[in-house]
């Protein structure tokens, strides 16, 4: 397979990976800020979901940096 079949394959895996809105955000965007600082009672009684919005995150940034590697690992490939 050469460099532009390579290029078209991974193009066309990423078209298929879906749009991801992380909870962790969300949740972030929902707590109030006083003075700058985010109402940690508030957080104090979502705790549960703010644990695991922060795995979710986890889990979505590891998975794109082995993503980055593997597209960085086929371009060194085709470099050389």
């Amino acid at each position: 397979m050469n460099e532009a079949e390579n290029i078209e394959r991974i193009v066309n895996a990423l078209r298929k990976v879906p749009e991801r809105k992380l909870r962790l955000i969300e949740l972030a965007n929902q707590v109030k800020i006083t003075n700058g600082q985010l109402d940690y009672a508030e957080l104090l009684s979502i705790a549960p979901e703010i644990n695991l919005a922060t795995k979710e995150a986890e889990v979505y940034g590891s998975n794109t940096i082995r993503m980055v590697d593997a597209l960085v690992h086929v371009r060194a490939k085709g470099e050389k």
